[in-house]
Formats: C-alpha cells, sequence, structure tokens
C-alpha cells in the first residue's frame, strides 16, 4: 500500500526520460525559423505551456513556432523518449496496490497519450490531463484540483495526496492544491528549486521515491 491516498505525477523529466527529444524539437525550430537558441533557455521552458515558449522566443510568430515544434515532436517522440529506469516497475507497483493516480502535463493531449503510452504506462492512470483539459495550468492549481476531483478525492482529502514533479511549477502546482509535494532529482530541476518551491520530500533517485510511496 501506500502512504498517501492518490498521486499526481508529471510526465516530462519525471516519468519520461525525454528532456534531450524536448530540446533537440526545440533546436531543429529555431534552425528553421531563424532564430538564436540557447540551451539553457530552453531548458528553462520545460513544464511551461508551449504558447508561452512560442511567445517568448517568436513573438509575433507563435502559430509558426508552435505547428514547427509539433512537427519535430511527431518524428523525435518515438525515437527518442524512454521511461527513466526504474519507473515502469514502480508505477505497475503502485497500480498493484490500487493507488489511484493521474499525470498532470503542460504538453499537448495528443503528446501526452502516446508518450505514456510508448512508455507502457499508460493503462495505470486514472486519466492524463494534458494542457487542454484545464482553462489555467501549473504552476496554477487548477489541473491538480481537476485531477484530485476525477480520483474521488474530495479538497479535505488533498493532504493526504502527492504530487511528484521535476520543476518548481509541479510543486507550486501541488501545493496551491493542498497536496504533499515530491521534487525529484532526475529532470530539469535543482533541488534548491524545488525546495524554495514548497517542496515536502525531495528524492535523489527512483529507488528512493519508492521507498516514500510504498508502505
Amino acid at each position: 500500500m501506500s502512504k498517501f491516498a492518490a498521486l499526481i505525477f508529471d510526465l516530462d523529466g519525471t516519468l519520461s526520460d525525454s528532456v534531450p527529444m524536448i530540446l533537440r524539437s526545440s533546436l531543429a525550430t529555431h534552425e528553421k525559423m531563424g532564430l538564436p537558441w540557447n540551451e539553457e533557455q530552453a531548458k528553462s521552458f520545460i513544464g511551461r505551456p508551449m504558447y508561452e515558449t512560442a511567445a517568448a522566443f517568436a513573438p509575433g510568430r507563435e502559430q509558426e513556432y508552435m505547428d514547427n515544434f509539433r512537427e519535430y515532436n511527431f518524428l523525435y517522440i518515438p525515437k527518442m523518449i524512454r521511461p527513466f529506469a526504474g519507473i515502469p516497475t514502480l508505477i505497475a507497483k503502485l497500480q498493484e496496490e490500487a493507488v489511484p493516480m493521474c499525470i498532470v502535463t503542460s504538453r499537448l493531449q495528443w503528446g501526452a497519450d502516446w508518450s505514456a503510452e510508448i512508455l507502457g504506462i499508460q493503462s495505470c492512470f486514472v486519466k492524463i490531463f494534458g494542457i487542454e483539459a484545464s482553462q489555467k495550468h501549473k504552476p496554477d492549481p487548477e489541473p491538480a484540483l481537476l485531477a484530485l476531483a476525477e480520483m474521488g478525492i474530495s479538497a479535505e482529502q488533498a493532504q493526504n495526496t502527492a504530487f511528484i514533479g521535476d520543476a518548481a511549477v509541479d510543486m507550486a502546482c501541488g501545493k496551491a492544491a493542498g497536496m504533499q509535494t515530491v521534487g525529484v532529482g532526475w529532470g530539469v530541476g535543482s533541488k534548491e528549486s524545488l525546495l524554495e518551491a514548497g517542496a515536502d520530500y525531495y528524492v535523489n533517485d527512483v529507488n528512493e521515491l519508492a521507498r516514500l510511496l510504498l508502505l
């Protein structure tokens, strides 16, 4: 069993080792559009809605940017993404223990669904919430609250649930929804940024996460 009544996971950088794919898509988009590219700047936008990224890097050309990025996602998703080591086993064990789980991601729904299918974990989740699922997005609590409701968790029960992610926006979203938060050490966010954003727990690897989640 789990020490938490329900769990919400971020996707990219938490379940899916997809940061190289995102950066490859970003670089290809910038090269095609003749835009300057900086890896650290690109990383800083991972986990945020695509329209925010497009507005920052290609003001006035947002739709062109999003269309190009989507094109490269189609090309690179099946070639480059994979689960972090130990994640499929952990998710399967949590499902076996009947722990309700959702994914909340800033990815477009088609990309989130396809990625989870490639990772072999799609059927383990009650629902996957892509960017279209809510009017407001991380760090706002709306997507987390929708996911909790989908799992039958009331506002009063939220304190017994956990949001697991690799970015400050994940911690902020979970905290604002009244959840406990777990920052993971294998994504884009530094330990300092996750703790500053309100992480209740910080884990260095998947084994440590399993020990936290499973009793």
